[in-house]
């Protein structure tokens, strides 16, 4: 295996674009954040550009054996399950509600393939969550 992986294989749900506090969709949520952002603040220290949503980001990390179905179900039940989310979602109103994977498979000699049960699709589709995935 390639030992030069930058990132570890996780998933995440970011929801971007909403009028509260971080803080507060923290609290909501009931979990700590992994990342956070306010709009109108620098997006990093030292860098001019200013972020022009408000934005959380819950992450879990995964062992590279764990399989890509096991991922989503994981990070549902840690946030408190669909329907917790749902709840979520309607109280804070993001613009967009996004369920990440990050993948590091380019570099490794483990290049897998893998799938999303039906029940993973229909949990995305009851919180109205897009999929984006990062190969890295």
């Amino acid at each position: 295996m390639n030992s030069k992986r930058v990132r570890p294989k996780s998933v995440a749900l970011s929801l971007r674009g909403f009028e509260l506090a971080p803080e507060q969709v923290e609290s909501i949520v009931g979990l700590p954040v992994s990342e956070a952002g306010t709009k109108g603040e620098r997006a990093k220290p030292g860098v001019k550009t200013l972020l022009k949503r408000s934005f959380v980001r819950f992450a879990i990390e995964f062992p590279d054996t764990c399989r890509i179905d096991e991922m989503i179900p994981a990070l549902l039940a840690k946030l408190g399950g669909v329907s917790h989310l749902c709840e979520v979602r309607d109280r804070v109103l993001p613009e967009f509600f996004e369920i990440d994977l990050t993948l590091p498979v380019k570099n490794s000699e483990d290049q897998e393939g893998g799938f999303l049960p039906p029940s993973t699709l229909a949990d995305l589709s009851r919180l109205r969550a897009s999929l984006s995935f990062q190969f890295i």
